[in-house]
């Protein structure tokens, strides 16, 4: 079996590059992980598809690494985990098709405990996405140098009993 070593990523072919191109901090440097945790402690019972819940914020040049959801049993409820402008930038989906960006259809009728969302087969989040600022990966023209947030909205199922809690848990490095 032959083995191929002139096989590279972009990282290293950019590395031995002449001059050498670095790579920024998250995507193929090292770079500082910070982690912000959001929670609601009670879902509103009856929530119907498209309400959204807004969990955390991350930097708009955010590398995202993870994004993990808990959840108490909600009785019925699926949620997509996606992308949104803060409320005092509108507050509506940061990009076409952002509000499912990092899952679709996450049950959440049975507890959920840190479900990664990151690399889920739903995710619209790609290997080579996950290498991007998050403004670049869901699709913006450019940075809009503000805060997004990570949220969880209602989709497929409405919530019925509720009353359980939800909570994201972001990793990422700027």
């Amino acid at each position: 079996m032959a083995i191929d070593l002139t096989l590279k990523s972009t990282t290293i072919t950019n590395r031995e590059a002449s001059p050498r191109v670095m790579a920024n901090p998250g995507a193929g440097a090292p770079g500082v992980m910070r982690t912000v945790y959001g929670y609601i402690a009670s879902v509103t019972a009856s929530l119907s598809a498209t309400s959204v819940i807004r969990l955390c914020e991350v930097p708009s040049n955010a590398i995202v690494h993870s994004v993990k959801i808990t959840s108490g049993a909600q009785t019925a409820g699926k949620f997509n985990i996606g992308v949104y402008r803060k409320n005092a930038d509108g507050g509506l989906v940061a990009f076409t098709s952002s509000d499912a960006f990092f899952t679709t259809d996450l049950d959440c009728a049975a507890a959920v405990i840190d479900q990664e969302c990151v690399m889920k087969a739903t995710s619209a989040n790609t290997a080579v996405k996950r290498n991007q600022p998050l403004w670049q990966a869901i699709g913006m023209a450019a940075d809009p140098k503000t805060g997004l947030d990570i949220c969880a909205t209602v989709h497929t199922t409405d919530v019925t009993t509720g009353t359980g809690a939800l909570a994201a848990l972001v990793q990422y490095t700027v």
